[in-house]
């Protein structure tokens, strides 16, 4: 048996599901939602412009890591 996993505007979940259900196909009652939310998702892209667009603000990862205390 195949698993398939789609994406489906959430105005659309109810009427897939009731359409995939009455074809005979088992449809899981714990639908996972998005693990981050719009917003979290607006901050990120915020926080990757930022990077884009002033990349000497930031430091590079392996010269902060040699100067951590971690003991």
């Amino acid at each position: 048996m195949q698993k398939l996993t789609i994406q489906i505007p959430d105005n659309k979940i109810t009427f897939f599901t009731e359409l995939v259900y009455s074809l005979g196909f088992k449809v899981d009652k714990d639908i996972p939602k998005s693990i981050l939310t719009l917003e979290q998702i607006d901050l990120v892209n915020i926080e990757c412009r930022k990077i884009t667009e002033n990349p000497d603000d930031f430091k590079d990862w392996e010269e902060v890591r040699k100067t951590l205390n971690v003991d």
